[in-house]
């Protein structure tokens, strides 16, 4: 008789203990970065870096103005994005012969 817990690693074989945590800490990285930029936008306080110059020159450039998907004050969208990307990047490389490698020939 299979339990659910027998289903789900059968369907899922990269959803391991591993990967369970690292995504769990990465949410909560992510939190703290999307609350850190809340914050730093209810009192005004700016944190700013190249992006403004860089947008404003491809906005001039293409004619219109940029409309970034998510609005974060400063650098907190690179952080978040450098942060999502860190911990994809483990999940990946901890199960890249689960996702890409070739079944046991006998």
């Amino acid at each position: 008789m299979d339990t659910d817990k027998d289903r789900t690693a059968k369907n899922a074989p990269w959803f391991d203990s591993f990967t369970r945590w690292m995504l769990i800490i990465m949410f909560a990285v992510l939190a703290m970065i999307f609350a850190a930029a809340k914050y730093m936008d209810m009192h005004g306080m700016q944190g700013v870096g190249t992006d403004d110059a860089v947008n404003a020159m491809a906005s001039l450039s293409a004619h219109a103005r940029p409309h970034p998907f998510v609005s974060l004050p400063g650098d907190a969208e690179v952080g978040a994005f450098s942060v999502a990307n860190f911990f994809a990047g483990m999940i990946v490389g901890h199960n890249w012969k689960k996702l890409f490698g070739k079944g046991e020939e006998d």
